[in-house]
């Protein structure tokens, strides 16, 4: 399974995103500011970041960007409640964004979205043939 970097402010909603996701099998690192992050992905190699947009020290989308050349494989899934970026702008931003979410966010669609971005074309491709 993947190893994931959650960022998300709200404690609550960081709580149940761990939970699902470690429920799912993933190892989930979690960060509740862009400083915090941004320090786990000086230590560890995530497969994937879930990362909340907007957070109470600004736009997550530093993070994203950090992660490019910290961990260059790893996808980015953006989540917002916001109604900032509405023509995808975010994939223009930040090159490693795969997906956008919009809040709520349904737990089991997180850990699709999850899986989806982590597992390598190849074998997505192998699994629509048979």
């Amino acid at each position: 399974m993947a190893v994931v970097l959650v960022l998300e402010d709200d404690p609550g909603l960081r709580f149940m995103f761990t939970e699902a996701l470690e429920g799912a099998g993933h190892t989930v690192h979690a960060a509740a500011d862009n400083d915090q992050a941004m320090s786990m992905l000086r230590r560890m190699i995530p497969d994937v970041l879930v990362l909340d947009l907007m957070i109470a020290d600004g736009l997550s989308t530093d993070v994203a960007n950090y992660a490019v050349y910290s961990a260059p494989s790893a996808g980015v899934i953006f989540m917002t409640g916001s109604g900032l970026f509405p023509k995808g702008e975010l994939f223009g931003m930040s090159r490693n964004a795969r997906l956008v979410l919009r809040k709520p966010v349904d737990v089991t669609e997180l850990t699709t979205m999850v899986a989806h971005v982590t597992t390598p074309t190849d074998e997505m491709s192998l699994a629509q043939i048979e």
